[in-house]
Order: structure tokens, then C-alpha cells, then sequence
């Protein structure tokens, strides 16, 4: 059981890891960079919903799923341990009020997980990119 639980932390963090680089790679150009907090809490949100999203799926429990998310967002946007805390304490809270970008994330990577073809994972990264897109509008 054990070891199971071990592979599926390894599997999950993974999963995540290549969903959320294939979702960055989508987006325009310096958005690790962006000092928009509403970009930055979109993106922030969206990794966390699809970390989050995956652990659940993977049954991983809520401590175990903390640090995948914190190690995957830290390394995926190459920021401090420090700031990743900051930014994750606040997501329950906006996950608990139906902040979009968790929610999208969350259905992303597991559509992300089922698609077929190269193709269908392709689309399933893009919300991301929807999700900037109507910021930059707003």
C-alpha cells in the first residue's frame, strides 16, 4: 500500500508537471514574468485546480496532494517556496467561492488524462490560454 501510494504521488506530480508545460507553452511569450496579479492569480488558480484535480482522481490524500502541488507550481513557474505558500493559502478559499481558473484546470487535466489522440490533449491545453485572453479583454 505504501509503495502504491508513493506511485501515485510520482504519477500525479508527473501528470501535472507535463499538463501544466503543455498548457504554458500555449500562452503568450514572458508569462512566468507577468506581474498582472490577475494573470497570475489565473494561472496560479488554474495549476492549482489541476494538481488538485489529479490527486483527487489518483486518491491522494489532502496533505500528500499539498506538496504535489507546491512542488509542481514551484517548479513549473520557477518561484521560491515562499511565494508558492503564499499564493496556494489562498486558493481554497477562492476554490470555495468558484473561482474559474481552479475549476477549468481541474476539468482540463482530466480531459488532458482521457484524450485519445495528440490532438484532443492539444485543445484540452488551450483553456489556459482562453482564460488569459479574457483577462487581457476585461
Amino acid at each position: 500500500m505504501h509503495n502504491n501510494t508513493e506511485e501515485n504521488i510520482e504519477a500525479v506530480r508527473k501528470m501535472a508537471l507535463q499538463f501544466l508545460a503543455e498548457a504554458i507553452g500555449q500562452c503568450p511569450a514572458g508569462l512566468e514574468s507577468s506581474s498582472n496579479r490577475d494573470i497570475v492569480f489565473a494561472v496560479v488558480g488554474f495549476q492549482y485546480g489541476a494538481v488538485q484535480s489529479a490527486a483527487y482522481v489518483a486518491g491522494i490524500g489532502e496533505e500528500a496532494s499539498l506538496g504535489i502541488t507546491e512542488d509542481v507550481v514551484q517548479r513549473i513557474n520557477g518561484m521560491d517556496r515562499e511565494s508558492v505558500s503564499k499564493f496556494l493559502s489562498l486558493m481554497p478559499t477562492l476554490a470555495s467561492k468558484e473561482y474559474p481558473p481552479i475549476g477549468i484546470g481541474g476539468k482540463a487535466i482530466i480531459a488532458f488524462y482521457n484524450a485519445a489522440t495528440n490532438e484532443e490533449k492539444l485543445e484540452t491545453t488551450a483553456s489556459l490560454r482562453e482564460i488569459l485572453r479574457q483577462i487581457d479583454e476585461a
